[in-house]
This record gives C-alpha cells, sequence and structure tokens, in this order.
C-alpha cells in the first residue's frame, strides 16, 4: 500500500513536469544563458567556474598538500579526482535546493497570472542545476583522463546515482519551496542546514576515517549512496553494492512522497500568499 501511494505521489508530481517539459528545459536553458549575462565571456562561465574549481583543487591538493589516500585509487591526483567527484554532485544538489526553495517566491508573478502547474517551477531550478552539474562532471571525466585514470565501461552508469540525487533534490525543493511561500524564514535557515548536510555527509572527506557506529549512521545520509556509487564507479570501476542501489531508489521516493504530501496540502493557498 505505501509502494502504491509513493508511486501516486509521483506520478501525481512528475505528470504536470513532463506535460510541460519543453517549458522546463525552455526556462533552465534560459538561467544558464543568463546567470551571467552582462559578462564578457558569457555563458562560457558556466564551464569556467567548475574548470577553474577543478584545476584549484588540483594545485592544493595535489602538488602542495599531501591528503590520505584513496583506496584503490593511484597517482597524485587520487583525493583530487576523489574531492571532485562529491564535491560537484554536492553543488549542483545545494542549488537545487536553494532555488527551489524560492521557486514559488521568485516566480510569485507568473505563478499568479499563468495557468502552470507550481511543481513546474521546482523542476526548472532542478532542470539547471542538472544541466550545470553535466557539464562540469563532464569536465572532469576529460580532466581525469589526462591525470592518468583509465575509463571503463561502469562510466556509462554514472547519471543513474545522479539522477536518483537530483529527483530527491526536486522532492525536497518542492517540500521546501511549499513551506517557503507560507514562513520565508525557511530559505535562511535553508543556508545552515546546507552546512550542516555537507559536513554529515563523505563529500570531502573518506568514510574510512570514520569509527564504525558513525559510519554506519552516515551511511544513511541522501548523499551517502550517490557518493558512493558515483565514486566507485568513476575512480573504482565497480558496481554499487545492494544496500546502495536500494537507497538510491528509496530517498528519491521518500523526497516526493513527502514533498508531494505537504504540497498537496497546502496547493490552494500558495498562490494567495505569494
Amino acid at each position: 500500500m505505501i509502494a502504491i501511494a509513493c508511486a501516486a505521489m509521483l506520478c501525481g508530481m512528475l505528470g504536470p513536469v513532463i506535460a510541460h517539459r519543453r517549458l522546463v528545459w525552455q526556462h533552465a536553458l534560459s538561467h544558464l544563458r543568463h546567470r551571467y549575462a552582462g559578462t564578457g565571456l558569457g555563458v562560457v562561465w558556466n564551464v569556467l567556474h567548475p574548470l577553474a574549481m577543478i584545476v584549484v583543487y588540483s594545485v592544493v591538493f595535489g602538488a602542495i598538500m599531501r591528503p590520505a589516500a584513496v583506496p584503490g585509487v593511484e597517482g597524485p591526483f587520487a583525493y583530487v579526482l576523489y574531492l571532485c567527484a562529491g564535491f560537484l554532485p554536492w553543488m549542483s544538489l545545494a542549488e537545487s535546493l536553494t532555488r527551489g526553495t524560492t521557486a514559488f517566491t521568485d516566480n510569485a508573478a507568473y505563478l499568479k497570472k499563468l495557468p502552470v502547474p507550481e511543481p513546474v517551477f521546482v523542476a526548472q531550478a532542478a532542470a539547471s542545476a542538472s544541466v550545470g552539474l553535466a557539464i562540469s562532471f563532464s569536465l572532469l571525466l576529460v580532466l581525469s583522463l589526462a591525470a592518468g585514470l583509465r575509463p571503463t565501461m561502469y562510466w556509462l552508469l554514472i547519471p543513474v546515482p545522479l539522477l536518483s540525487m537530483q529527483v530527491t533534490g526536486l522532492g525536497f525543493g518542492l517540500l521546501l519551496g511549499t513551506l517557503n511561500a507560507f514562513f520565508r524564514d525557511v530559505s535562511q535557515m535553508l543556508t545552515v542546514a546546507l552546512q550542516v548536510i555537507m559536513w554529515t555527509a563523505p563529500v570531502v572527506y573518506l568514510s574510512d576515517i570514520l569509527p564504525p557506529g558513525l559510519r554506519a549512521v552516515i551511511a544513511w545520509h541522501p548523499l551517502t549512496p550517490v557518493l558512493d556509487a558515483t565514486r566507485g564507479l568513476f575512480l573504482l570501476g565497480q558496481l554499487p553494492g545492494g544496500q546502495t542501489w536500494l537507497l538510491l531508489l528509496a530517498w528519491p521516493a521518500v523526497a516526493v512522497a513527502v514533498g508531494s504530501w505537504v504540497f498537496n496540502r497546502l496547493r490552494r493557498e500558495i498562490r494567495d500568499v505569494l
């Protein structure tokens, strides 16, 4: 019964998004084009920003500092690749949650005038973050070849955990966006919460350094299965384990179910309070 209810909520949320998919992608691409409007290089900054970050990390952690060894990965840039494979998805999720939280308030004028379903605006934030992640991770793949990492067939599966993360961000973005329409402090509280979320997940550190008890707790963090699966496919050429696959399916379902439930309860009042 729970599975049926979650499936119904998923269809109810994604149905309008799929129906307006062209609008979603048009706005997502438009956001990327206009993010750096007025600058000399324009859309090129969408490539230069992640490229600059990867280069800086490579210099700092590859040439200056001596970070801990990454099990199964050799070379002076092993930790750099490990870090980027975690930090790039994290930045994308943080952007999706941040823009999803303010999706209704930022688009209040459109919501009051156009008969567009509310989840479409949250989906635009997630889609824009997804495109940005696709660009930055593609750069990472290319640079990893220059660093001596051998590509494997498992690289083709890297989008799977990243897609799971984006659907999770979409669900929680709908939840936060709904709450923020009524309580504007939610967007400010998210700024603090994002720091907690990042440092309680193995984004910048290796899970192996944690005590066994804490490691078992961190394993249930929404980001942990995403990062473990992505790094395993990317760096080690290994398929995720059964528990990781289960969590990659469970967290998006939970996020969408909770987000849809809260949204459906408050949907009729959202446009009135904006």
